[in-house]
């Protein structure tokens, strides 16, 4: 019996975990597909407009880095704010007894931790291929990172520094996502509580009215 429940329970940890890792992936591809763009825009400007200048190089590449910073700023913020506005839902849901597994589970819900697992997950792609560059360089690998990475492959690139620092620009990228996904959360349970107030408000004068 004992052993029946825990296989029960583990279970459905199990099942909690794969849906929170599905939605957490979910949340990490827009940050992956706007470095991707990102990256080959700017280091398609490098490659035909700015090839054999060096001061150019450096400047395009800080115009990219500045973009990227700030549409990750924007993504971030809105991660936060959807995940607020689920974490409201789910627990709207549980007061009117809803049966709804995501519900039940807290699936999607708004939590500090997910602001910088979202980058690092969206980060995976670039550790793997970056990994395998540096221990066995070559040319596909570094096709792959100049265009679809080289925010976090070029600036060393220049620098004729080891690949192996490449895995430094993850660090600011997570934090970035993370201080925004926050900042937008906060400020999206600051709205929702605006929002209760009012509601609040208007039923304490429905009430009135239906004393009259």
């Amino acid at each position: 019996m004992d052993n029946a429940r825990g296989e029960t329970a583990f279970n459905a940890r199990l099942k909690k975990a794969g849906r929170e890792l599905a939605d957490l992936l979910t949340g990490a591809a827009f940050p992956f597909m706007l470095m991707v763009i990102l990256s080959s825009t700017v280091i398609g400007f490098i490659m035909y407009g700015g090839k054999d200048e060096l001061g150019i190089q450096i400047l395009i590449l800080v115009v990219g880095e500045a973009l990227l910073i700030a549409a990750t700023v924007i993504f971030g913020k809105q991660n936060g704010v959807s995940a607020y506005k689920k974490t409201v839902q789910n627990a709207q849901k549980r007061a009117a007894n809803c049966k709804e597994e995501r519900a039940l589970m807290h699936i999607g819900e708004y939590a500090v931790w997910k602001g910088a697992a979202i980058a690092l997950i969206s980060c995976v792609p670039l550790a793997v291929v970056n990994t395998v560059y540096s221990v066995y360089p070559n040319s596909v690998c570094e096709f792959i990172l100049v265009y679809l990475f080289g925010w976090a492959y070029y600036p060393f690139k220049l620098m004729k520094l080891t690949p192996w620092l490449n895995y430094i620009w993850i660090a600011p990228f997570a934090a970035v996502h993370a201080a925004a996904y926050v900042f937008g959360g906060r400020k999206e349970k600051k709205n929702q509580e605006i929002l209760e107030k009012q509601n609040e408000i208007v039923a304490e004068k429905q009430a009135k009215r239906g004393k009259k």
